[in-house]
């Protein structure tokens, strides 16, 4: 926190040196906006700092200053994606006037504000949920990770790849292969071309990556044992999985949504789920505590082998 902190335009690093008691774990993102006071937002709940002091586009000016070191021109591929990542593996989001180019979004005139979103690793959130996704013959079930905004499917699936390329020992699992495919560079983290999370010994990483194209020179050139991914509901997600799963490839993947019903409502991840493509269904509660499993639903035997009631 320390070190995003020091990023920050003088005048809004100061504010938020005076309030850093108010920064505490739970903090997952520092909101600024030009006209208002900094937000803190945290998974329950949220704050304004110093609501007398204003955001200044000269605030974020050189805030961007300080996260681009100056070079904003090395970040343009990603400000086209609408955010950069800095070091650490934390990700700013950006708004403010877009640019086009025949028709194509190529960027912004003006960023007026930012969404510093706060990256942590929880080593070992997956530890006592991995058995669900290991079977009696040491193979990987396929299967969708669900969760709502702030339910750490993103922290979640990174923990995964941790240990199912590296091992674990009580389920006398040794490890796999794994292409991770990080098609917003979330999972991972990347910066400067250095993954900033640990994603396993026996991982590649595809950052940056088309879904579509990492499937397939994934299986073609790397032989994985089992493909994890970032979330699914586009068009030729089906196309995919199924090249994928016809590959004996194994996937892991996540999807957003409050429960399997609601990820139903996308119509690409009904025709995905009702053609059996997954084995199981894993969902993350929307808790003060992220990483946290609601339910693991199994679709071969059509019921819930996992149930947490608090």
């Amino acid at each position: 926190m320390n070190n995003v902190i020091m990023l920050l335009s003088i005048n809004l690093r100061n504010i938020v040196s005076r309030n850093i008691s108010l920064l505490s774990s739970d903090t997952v993102e520092i909101r600024l906006r030009v006209n208002s006071p900094i937000l803190i937002k945290k998974v329950k709940s949220e704050i304004f700092l110093e609501e007398n002091y204003k955001v200044k586009k000269r605030d974020i000016d050189d805030t961007i200053s300080n996260l681009t070191k100056n070079s904003i021109h090395a970040f343009e591929k990603e400000i086209r994606s609408g955010y950069i990542t800095i070091e650490g593996g934390h990700r700013v989001g950006l708004g403010g006037d877009c640019i086009y180019e025949h028709n194509i979004f190529n960027g912004f005139k003006n960023i007026t504000s930012l969404n510093i979103r706060i990256a942590r690793e929880y080593p070992g959130c997956s530890e006592n949920y991995i058995k669900y996704f290991i079977s009696s013959r040491k193979s990987i079930y396929n299967t969708l990770i669900i969760g709502p905004p702030l339910s750490g499917k993103t922290t979640f699936i990174r923990d995964v790849s941790v240990k199912l390329s590296d091992g674990v020992k009580n389920q006398f699992f040794e490890g796999s292969d794994v292409t991770l495919i990080d098609e917003r560079g979330e999972i991972s983290s990347v910066y400067n071309g250095e993954p900033q999370m640990y994603v396993g010994r026996r991982t590649d990483v595809l950052s940056y990556c088309m879904k579509r194209d990492g499937f397939f020179m994934g299986i073609r050139a790397l032989s994985p044992k089992v493909i994890i991914s970032d979330e699914l509901g586009s068009q030729d997600d089906y196309e995919i999985l199924q090249y994928a799963l016809k590959s004996g490839v194994n996937i892991i993947t996540t999807a957003h949504g409050y429960s399997l019903e609601d990820v139903k409502k996308n119509i690409y991840l009904k025709n995905i789920i009702e053609n059996n493509f997954f084995d199981r269904a894993l969902i993350l509660k929307n808790s003060k505590k992220p990483c946290t499993v609601k339910e693991v639903f199994d679709f071969e035997r059509n019921r819930v082998i996992f149930n947490d009631m608090d």
